[in-house]
């Protein structure tokens, strides 16, 4: 049997977040027996994209007095390495052009130690919420070159990792014989997971990275991805076979497939113009994610393992903290158990 992998984002942003949530949802995934636990990367973020681009949480949970509120990633992973003793804690995906990747390096390399090995570091160029944020207004980043500059930035990431007086010479990011410790506790290097749908992601995960995980794709779609990864990694030198193929996917589960259809569609509905990719219809996003009875969500899930897929970052939608926990409850006694 394949071996499959379930994490659950935490609110460290939306409608529901706060620091007593997103502790409930990281410390309640791990007693249910999940794998990981992931939060998502954002310093700014408007009003305007809390209402809309909702990530955790639910539409209903909306209300006219909240603040946009969203959590620090690396802060909230340091945070949580000690509310959590053994599931992994992911981060999908570090808006990569705005770090300074020096520091970048340095945070995650001291964040791995704290979590004991337990560290995922998930990397992108930033989403359409980056955009429609001005984020990368706000830290000066050229849009055109945020590709160069992940490239770039990953690279020097993993040479501060692996170089004892580490040095890298690019048009972003220069230095040499820099001595910065510790270094990972991972080895021989801190996974990085690359974030994104397209193409050039599937490449740069076969070029870079030790995980792809992209959100809106289909099971074939996803399988497609696959083999450019795969591809690209053996044209490389590199093990296909050691790059973790993932996925991101909104999801609702239920006893009853109508129950979950009316707790997914509002977000859905809400968020549709704000996701990296445009919904322009509602069956675009029902092809895509995983929504439904136990039934449905065991059919859903074996598509993408079929297609190569071996990990699920799964976004619960939820109005409530004790909607989440019941759902997770059902995940962990109808799925989970299919893949142990």
């Amino acid at each position: 049997m394949t071996k499959v992998s379930f994490g659950v984002r935490v609110p460290n942003s939306g409608p529901l977040t706060s620091v007593e949530n997103i502790v409930r949802a990281a410390q309640e995934s791990e007693e249910m027996g999940f794998d990981s636990i992931f939060l998502h990367d954002h310093v700014v973020w408007s009003s305007e994209m809390h209402r809309h681009h909702i990530s955790s949480g639910a539409h209903e949970a909306l209300a006219e007095d909240q603040s946009a509120d969203f959590y620090e990633s690396l802060t909230t992973v340091g945070y949580l390495a000690a509310k959590t003793s053994r599931v992994q804690i992911g981060i999908a995906c570090l808006v990569m052009p705005t770090r300074n990747p020096i520091y970048a390096a340095k945070q995650l390399a001291t964040l791995d130690h704290l979590t004991g090995g337990r560290l995922i570091a998930g990397v992108g160029l930033g989403s359409k919420a980056s955009n429609s944020s001005n984020e990368f207004e706000v830290f000066g980043v050229p849009f055109g070159d945020r590709g160069r500059m992940t490239d770039e930035y990953i690279e020097a990431m993993q040479a501060i990792w692996t170089q004892p007086l580490a040095s890298y010479d690019g048009k972003y990011v220069s230095f040499s014989d820099a001595e910065i410790f510790p270094k990972p506790l991972q080895q021989p290097r801190l996974p990085v997971w690359v974030g994104g749908w397209t193409d050039f992601a599937a490449k740069r995960t076969g070029r870079l990275g030790d995980g792809w995980v992209p959100g809106w794709l289909s099971p074939e779609e996803m399988g497609r991805g696959t083999q450019i990864v795969r591809s690209t990694a053996e044209e490389h030198g590199r093990n296909p076979d050691e790059i973790t193929i993932a996925v991101e996917k909104l999801t609702v589960i239920a006893k009853d497939r109508d129950d979950a259809m009316a707790l997914a569609l509002p977000t859905v509905k809400t968020s549709s113009n704000t996701y990296e990719r445009d919904v322009d219809e509602i069956q675009f996003a029902l092809d895509r994610h995983i929504f439904g009875s136990v039934d449905d969500v065991k059919r859903r899930v074996e598509e993408f393992v079929d297609n190569g897929v071996t990990h699920f970052e799964l976004k619960f939608i939820y109005p409530t903290m004790d909607g989440l926990t019941q759902q997770l409850e059902l995940w962990a006694e109808e799925i989970l158990p299919l893949y142990r």
